[in-house]
C-alpha cells in the first residue's frame, strides 16, 4: 500500500510541478460553468430553473477529451522513456504500478469537482434546487469519471506513443457514450443499453441511486485497470 501512495505522490508531484496542469483544471472549470450557464437547451438563465442538470450533461461531453489528455501520459510516457522497465525490476507489483498511476488521475479529478462547486453554489444562491439532487449528481459524475480514467490508464498500458493512447481512449468512450438509443426497441435495444455508459450515469442526475448502476461503474473500473495490469505483466508490451 505504501507503494501505491507513494507512486501516486510522485505523479502527482511531476504533474503539478508545471503549469499545465493548472490550466487544464482551469479550462474545465470554466468551460463546464460557461456552457452551463449560457449554451444550449440546458442554459441556466435561458431555462429559469434552479437545477444543475445541465452542469453535469454537458461536463460528460468535455470529461471525453479531458480524461484522454490526462491518461494518456500514465503509462505510455513511461515506456517511451524506458523508465518503466526499471519500474517492473524493482519490488513492484505490475498491479500496484496501475493503481499508484489510477489513484493520481482521482486526486485531479477530485480537485476539477471541487472546483466544479462554484456552479452549484451559485444555483443555491439565485434559487433553490434539490440539494440530494446535486448529491447524487456529484456521486454519478465521479463514478462516471473514474470509469473514464480507468479506461485511460488501461489504453495507456497497450502504447508507447501517448497520442495513440488519446485516440483510443478518446473512441473507446465516445463508443460507450453514444452507442445508447442508437437500437430503439427490441432485446437488442436493452442490451445496448446495459453496455452503454449514458444511460447508467442519468438515473442520478435524477436524484435516483439504483445498485445496478454502481455495479455497473465499478465493473468497468476493475476491469480496467485488471486489463492494464495484464498488459504490463505481460513483458511484450514493454517493446
Amino acid at each position: 500500500m505504501n507503494t501505491i501512495f507513494a507512486l501516486m505522490r510522485k505523479e502527482l508531484k511531476s504533474y503539478f510541478n508545471s503549469p499545465i496542469a493548472f490550466i487544464v483544471i482551469a479550462v474545465f472549470i470554466i468551460l463546464s460553468t460557461w456552457i452551463f450557464f449560457y449554451y444550449g437547451d440546458y442554459a441556466f438563465f435561458d431555462r429559469g430553473i434552479s437545477d444543475i442538470r445541465g452542469l453535469f450533461q454537458y461536463s460528460s461531453l468535455i470529461l471525453l477529451f479531458f480524461a484522454p489528455a490526462i491518461s494518456m501520459r500514465l503509462i505510455a510516457e513511461e515506456k517511451y522513456n524506458g523508465t518503466l522497465e526499471l519500474l517492473v525490476t524493482m519490488p513492484i507489483e505490475d498491479y500496484e504500478i496501475v493503481i499508484g498511476k489510477y489513484l493520481y488521475t482521482l486526486v485531479v479529478y477530485a480537485i476539477m469537482l471541487l472546483g466544479l462547486m462554484v456552479t452549484p453554489i451559485t444555483v443555491m444562491l439565485i434559487g433553490e434546487p434539490e440539494v440530494g439532487v446535486i448529491l447524487t449528481s456529484y456521486l454519478g459524475f465521479f463514478l462516471l469519471g473514474a470509469s473514464y480514467f480507468a479506461i485511460g490508464t488501461a489504453a495507456s498500458a497497450f502504447t508507447k506513443n501517448q497520442i495513440i493512447a488519446f485516440i483510443v481512449t478518446f473512441l473507446l468512450l465516445g463508443v460507450l457514450y453514444l452507442i445508447g438509443g442508437a437500437v430503439s426497441s427490441g432485446p437488442l435495444a436493452a442490451i445496448i443499453d446495459t453496455i452503454s455508459i449514458h444511460g447508467h450515469f442519468e438515473n442520478f442526475f435524477k436524484g435516483i441511486i439504483d445498485i445496478r448502476d454502481i455495479v455497473y461503474f465499478i465493473s468497468i473500473i476493475a476491469l480496467s485497470l485488471y486489463v492494464a495490469s495484464t498488459a504490463l505483466t505481460s513483458r511484450k508490451f514493454l517493446k
